[in-house]
């Protein structure tokens, strides 16, 4: 139960770090854009493991 809730929140944050890497990159901060966009693979990264049952 716990991973599954850890991986819905892991997944939400990933949403939430595209919404706001799209929003740096139209405003040209390409250095917090790439921030944003490491922080989102990474969250996909691990709600998969968490839904997988691998974490």
């Amino acid at each position: 139960m716990t991973k599954s809730i850890f991986g819905v929140f892991t997944a939400l944050m990933a949403g939430i770090c595209i919404v706001l890497m799209i929003q740096c990159f139209r405003k040209k901060r390409w250095g917090l854009g790439m921030i944003f966009f490491i922080n989102f693979f990474t969250n996909l990264v691990n709600s998969i493991h968490a839904f997988s049952g691998l974490l």
